[in-house]
């Protein structure tokens, strides 16, 4: 339903910093804009609706995740460690249509930061925060919606991600993008593209040197070639996902 819903709002934002270390350690910052989804969903469910789940009252707080997980019941001790140092920054208004989170995970080693990636982490991370919140509908729905397994997480983890000390690759695996586009929600991207709807994304990498090489056109380096960045459409990109495909070497 949140993949839905985000499709419908008309357009989604997200960028993502990734910072890497000459020794490996960094952090991983994912910021979040879905605001326009906000407005959606007050206009379907209704005043009412949101007076009753809470969602009529301002939320501006910081979530330190090694607490969210030490109330998971499910949550795997792999889980645990990877996510004992993030935090999350969660503003919601609904009257001044306002929605946004900031996700901060430092790690200490790039196998660390390929799974976070990877979306073997967040597998299970949405759940985490229901449950940590049950008492509170609200911030339990607002800090999970970002890392639904059902939301835009999913389109990313078609790739996959493999990074070393003098590489950062992201290349399509087919078989996870059949599995998603079998999925019945995605039914509706044909709808979406006939509305000129977009749903941006921006992925900025900062090495720790300059980049010797980058097989995709699209990536765009700064001047010093230290730093990476890769824009694009989440609706276009399901047109022809290998084309954001790219292997950077450092």
């Amino acid at each position: 339903m949140f993949l839905a819903l985000v499709l419908f709002s008309g357009c989604y934002e997200m960028t993502e910093d990734i910072v890497i270390n000459e020794n490996g350690t960094g952090t991983y910052t994912a910021k979040m804009d879905m605001s326009a989804l906000l407005q959606m969903v007050q206009s379907m469910a209704g005043e009412d609706e949101m007076v009753k789940k809470g969602l009529d009252r301002a939320i501006d707080t910081v979530m330190y995740l090694n607490k969210v997980m030490d109330s998971a019941k499910d949550a795997t001790e792999e889980q645990r460690r990877l996510f004992k140092d993030g935090k999350l920054n969660l503003k919601l208004n609904m009257a001044e249509n306002v929605f946004k989170t900031d996700i901060n995970f430092p790690f200490q080693n790039l196998g660390d930061l390929q799974k976070l990636l990877s979306g073997a982490g967040t597998a299970g991370l949405a759940q985490a925060f229901k449950g940590a919140f049950m008492k509170d509908s609200a911030m339990g729905a607002a800090a999970a919606s970002p890392m639904n397994n059902e939301g835009m997480d999913q389109i990313n983890q078609i790739y996959a991600i493999k990074v070393t000390k003098n590489e950062f690759s992201r290349h399509l695996d087919t078989v996870r993008f059949k599995a998603l586009m079998a999925r019945p929600e995605m039914q509706q991207i044909e709808q979406v593209k006939s509305m000129g709807m977009e749903l941006l994304y921006t992925t900025t990498l900062k090495f720790p040197r300059p980049v010797k090489k980058s097989d995709n056109p699209l990536v765009k380096l700064s001047e010093d070639k230290k730093t990476a960045t890769i824009k694009y459409d989440l609706i276009k990109l399901l047109d022809d996902p290998s084309k954001y495909s790219y292997s950077i070497s450092y």
